[in-house]
Formats: C-alpha cells, structure tokens, sequence
C-alpha cells in the first residue's frame, strides 16, 4: 500500500510539474511577442500561427481615414 501511495504522489509531481513547465513556456512566448510588437510603428499588422491558429495583432491606430 504504501508503494501505491509513492507512486500515486510521484505521478501528482510530475503532471503538476509538466503543467507548470507549460504555463511557463506560454508565459514566455508572450512576452517575446509583446516585445516585438512594441517595437512596431502605428498601423503595423503581426501575424502568428499557434497550434494551428492565426493571431493577428494590430498596432495602434493606423493614420488612415477609412470613415470617409
């Protein structure tokens, strides 16, 4: 019984382990897009895939009059 107990709490660690690794590694990627994206003018378009989905992220307001 206790051997089950040692591997059930080993098994907990990792998968809290892996987890976290994960929300790390987003955390990451994030913050290297938010760094590019600072660095782009007004009226600049970004896009990225992720997991087979497309960001796209729009910069400021671009100077154009579109309303007319």
């Amino acid at each position: 019984m206790a051997s089950f107990a040692v591997l059930l709490s080993t098994r907990l660690l990792y998968l809290w382990i892996r987890s976290r690794a994960q929300v790390q590694l987003v955390e990451l990627r994030q913050r290297g897009t938010s760094e590019r994206v600072r660095a782009l003018p007004p009226g600049s378009v970004v896009t990225e895939l992720r997991h087979g989905e497309e960001l796209r992220f729009e910069i400021g307001p671009a100077d154009r009059n579109d309303d007319v």
